[in-house]
């Protein structure tokens, strides 16, 4: 599955927004993509322009087998690791509150240089935010190597008629 320099984000989104509907007609799971709220200042033609109101929770939020789903989609073009400055603060929080209230929470992950993507579950981003947060300004505190990925992350592939199933194993 080739992602392209151009518009990698928007590939893998429409890739997300195509399985969460193959999801839906085979009556698997129902996910919805949930944009951040945005405050026009102008319009010219097709062109918006404004600001975000109010901090997004995650992008995808969903029920599947009856368990409550939150995730958000991440790109890196880094090879041998996924920076944790591409996660914020707020996003985070929310996925802290939503495991604590029974629901599941975690980050789709492209590596785009290496054509793979994976699903990393919250409580290996929590662990790796938390060292983080403590050696701020240390090196090799800022990010989740590559390695872990290969260990605890689930490799996201074309499988079960599902174009990029995420939700295998969740």
């Amino acid at each position: 599955m080739r992602i392209g320099q151009a518009n990698r984000g928007r590939v893998l989104e429409e890739w997300i927004n195509w399985a969460n509907n193959q999801y839906r007609a085979k009556g698997i799971a129902f996910v919805k993509k949930f944009p951040t709220p945005i405050k026009p200042l102008k319009i010219k033609g097709s062109r918006i322009e404004g600001f975000f109101e109010e901090k997004s929770a995650l992008d995808y939020i969903g029920v599947y087998k009856g368990i409550p789903i939150a995730f958000d989609a991440k790109e890196t073009r880094e090879i041998d690791k996924f920076p944790l400055k591409n996660i914020q603060d707020h996003q985070i929080d929310f996925m802290e509150q939503w495991t604590k209230n029974g629901g599941q929470a975690f980050l789709i992950i492209s590596f785009v240089k290496l054509d793979k993507i994976y699903r990393l579950n919250y409580k290996t981003i929590k662990d790796y935010w938390e060292t983080w947060q403590k050696n701020r300004g240390r090196p090799g505190f800022a990010s989740i190597p590559m390695l872990e990925f290969e260990r605890s992350a689930t490799l996201v592939e074309p499988r079960n008629g599902i174009v990029l199933d995420y939700l295998c194993g969740v």
